[in-house]
């Protein structure tokens, strides 16, 4: 059924942005107005070691299934000589303990890949993260709503945008097009577990590897966290465009309605029907609010011009425009940031040692080398990177954190908890760092004492885990 869904926007650069790039911008859960978005009922601890306990079973069991196979057939299997496989098999089945065989096969992937797999722990300890990080562009069944006009619309000054879900878009597409679930309690977790998948990556050297384990996009946990709100907001009738991440991505639906809010001013209103004009390919039909006379209501009627003239054939001029003019150095972080995203990190790698080769001022550059190596599961390299940044830059908190962040992955956690402590030195108004630093207190010290004191103090920044990390310890049996 075709149906169009509406984008409430106050009249601002970024809402002609939306007309003269072709894009939208997917905000992620810090960015929503709802403190409660993206998140799920706490997950118990005993749940979760059974749930390692399988992905560790299934990645042994598979790199066994694989050995033999390749034995059978004489196929190649890293390199190994037949007996070299069968001698590898028999260590394997030599470990009766489960830690101790997964532990085997990660050592041995290491040494021939120069990867190791990745923990299966860390696809629990990254689902705050993975849901943080999940790119979400709020729409609505209504265009005439008073409320939304006062809220979005910037007091009924700016403008409402119709996207229609015809033909193939993301609109029509129900992996990223998701209605709200009004509830006043958040998501439960399946007791039969996530739906994952393993995530694979190219290195600087287009070698492939496993960089990972992530709960399904499509997981239906997953979608429930990403799409559940308090009851209070159930008058939006909201739907969400989703991606993994947040950013800029394409407009998801061909743009069919513009509505001019009951106090958008008339010169405005001429500018945005030349920018439709000049960018949109299709006719777009215009509208107005006006009050319903006799009543408190307000409704939409047809403009005085009913419908655009459109100048352009179709959205590849937009395209076209946007790959004839040299990339900004925004725009060069967008395009690494879609390629990580993509899980491209090789050709992430590759872009930035260009820029490294002819820029001056590499600061930049070798942060977001660091953080590409970090989402690829180099966490060492992405070490080496950060190390680099706060010998240069000894003052920068957002450094010594990012070192602390690569040493958690390591495991190194004493060393963690010294540069976290460096960082809050330097600024001690970031949520996160503080957030951090009591997670790592509670790991490396016996006492709770300071570790609770750095998440009140994440707390009081705003820190959206931190209120559950204080009643989970002060309050272990509730």
């Amino acid at each position: 059924m075709n149906r169009v869904f509406y984008k409430y926007r106050s009249d601002s650069k970024y809402t002609e942005d939306i007309f003269t790039t072709g894009k939208v911008y997917l905000s992620t859960a810090e960015g929503l107005n709802d403190p409660f978005e993206c998140s799920l009922q706490d997950i118990g601890h005993t749940w979760i070691e059974e749930q390692i306990l399988k992905l560790k079973k299934a990645a042994v069991s598979g790199f066994v299934y694989m050995a033999v196979k390749a034995k059978k057939s004489n196929g190649d299997f890293y390199g190994l000589s037949l007996e070299e496989i069968q001698k590898l098999l028999n260590m394997i089945k030599g470990h009766v303990n489960l830690d101790e065989s997964y532990d085997l096969y990660a050592k041995f992937i290491m040494e021939k890949t120069g990867h190791y797999p990745s923990n299966p722990l860390n696809l629990f300890l990254h689902i705050d993260r993975q849901l943080n990080a999940v790119g979400i562009f709020s729409l609505s069944c209504k265009p005439d709503h008073p409320l939304m006009w006062a809220h979005y619309g910037n007091s009924h000054t700016g403008i409402c945008i119709g996207f229609s879900n015809h033909g193939e878009c993301k609109l029509s597409n129900e992996k990223h097009f998701l209605p709200i679930i009004y509830s006043d309690e958040l998501p439960l977790t399946d007791k039969n577990g996530f739906n994952t998948e393993m995530t694979f990556a190219v290195d600087e050297n287009f070698k492939l590897y496993v960089s990972g384990y992530e709960v399904a996009f499509s997981d239906k946990t997953f979608q429930k966290a990403i799409t559940t709100k308090h009851t209070c907001w159930s008058y939006e009738e909201e739907w969400r465009y989703v991606e993994p991440f947040g950013g800029l991505f394409e407009w998801p639906g061909d743009i069919t309605e513009i509505i001019f809010g009951m106090l958008c001013p008339d010169e405005r209103i001429k500018h945005y029907i030349e920018l439709v004009e000049a960018h949109v390919p299709n006719e777009v039909a215009l509208f107005k609010i006006r009050k319903i006379q006799g009543a408190n209501k307000i409704e939409k009627v047809p403009y005085d011009i009913v419908v655009t003239k459109p100048k352009l054939k179709n959205k590849l001029h937009i395209q076209e425009e946007q790959q004839d003019k040299s990339l900004t150095e925004v725009e060069f972080m967008h395009m690494i940031e879609r390629l990580v995203q993509q899980k491209k990190y090789g050709d992430a790698l590759f872009q930035i040692d260009e820029n490294l080769k002819t820029k001056q001022d590499t600061g930049a550059l070798i942060h977001l080398k660091g953080v590409v190596y970090g989402y690829a599961g180099e966490h060492n390299k992405a070490l080496q990177c950060f190390a680099k940044l706060i010998d240069e830059y000894p003052d920068i908190a957002s450094g010594w954190y990012h070192v602390s962040c690569a040493l958690v992955e390591l495991g190194r956690h004493d060393e963690a908890v010294r540069a976290l402590k460096k960082a809050f030195t330097l600024d001690p108004n970031d949520a996160s760092i503080a957030f951090n630093l009591g997670v790592e207190l509670l790991r490396t010290e016996d006492s709770n004492k300071n570790a609770i004191e750095y998440l009140r103090k994440a707390d009081k920044l705003g820190h959206r885990r931190a209120y559950d990390a204080i009643q989970q310890i002060e309050n272990p049996s509730d």
